[in-house]
């Protein structure tokens, strides 16, 4: 009998926790199987989605286009094209494009997934959120920074009330260094990197884990393209901290 979904995302988690790659990219292949032995589509559409996602980061970009054509395919085909999980899919397929360089292909994906958000969530809604995220950074390359602006601080307003101190520091910072290359905007600049770093200030030491000090080093850098040096230094230590004991 085939291992029920949350059971390979559970496993999923546990390997990839591990740094155990070459193990997790089997099992969702052999999972993958399972699903189409079976003929099961909606299973078959969450293991492209979650090889995606994992060839993306881990893997090669060939090989998430490929799942990311193969759950937009799927999805059609099982009448799920309009449907609430595709919502994500579709999100995650154009974040897919967007990393390969296709960002023609992407902004229509993303398109399509603010049609379906609007759609199936409230609005503000704290999954907006990813997309306006994972949306503003594919008018980065173009230089359509005004663009990319306003979904940064579409994000902003969503993670702010929902207080989710690392994704707001991140959020801040990438705005930060849009408005510095924004003629008149070099105060805002300044103000959104003072908000970053305090939105990590803000985060209890209780609940500072592994993404805390990987968000810690990831604002970190971009304190350093902004001239921020304590900044920079106090960010970097304290993640250097953590990972020498870990």
């Amino acid at each position: 009998m085939r291992m029920p979904l949350e059971d390979v995302i559970a496993r999923l988690d546990s390997l990839l926790s591990r740094e155990q790659f070459d193990e997790a990219k089997a099992f969702l292949y052999e999972s993958l199987a399972d699903a189409r032995a079976e003929n099961d589509l909606p299973g078959q559409i969450s293991l492209y989605n979650e090889i995606m996602g994992f060839e993306r980061q881990y893997g090669a970009p060939e090989a998430a286009l490929s799942a990311a054509d193969a759950a937009l395919r799927l999805l059609d085909g099982a009448g799920m094209a309009v449907s609430k999980p595709a919502a994500m899919i579709v999100l995650n397929a154009a974040t897919v494009y967007h990393r390969a360089g296709k960002n023609n292909e992407a902004r229509a994906l993303y398109d399509r997934a603010e049609s379906l958000f609007g759609k199936y969530y409230p609005p503000g809604a704290p999954e907006f959120a990813g997309l306006y995220n994972n949306r503003a950074a594919v008018y980065l390359n173009p230089g359509e920074y005004e663009k990319a602006a306003y979904y940064y601080e579409r994000a902003l307003g969503v993670l702010r009330r929902y207080g989710d101190f690392c994704e707001t520091a991140v959020t801040c910072l990438n705005l930060a260094g849009l408005c510095a290359r924004l003629p008149g905007r070099e105060t805002e600049a300044k103000n959104y990197a003072a908000a970053g770093v305090m939105s990590l200030e803000r985060q209890p030491e209780a609940d500072r884990g592994a993404y805390y000090y990987y968000t810690c080093r990831k604002c970190a850098a971009a304190c350093a393209e902004l001239g921020m040096a304590k900044e920079e230094q106090t960010l970097r230590e304290r993640a250097d901290r953590y990972y020498a004991g870990h």
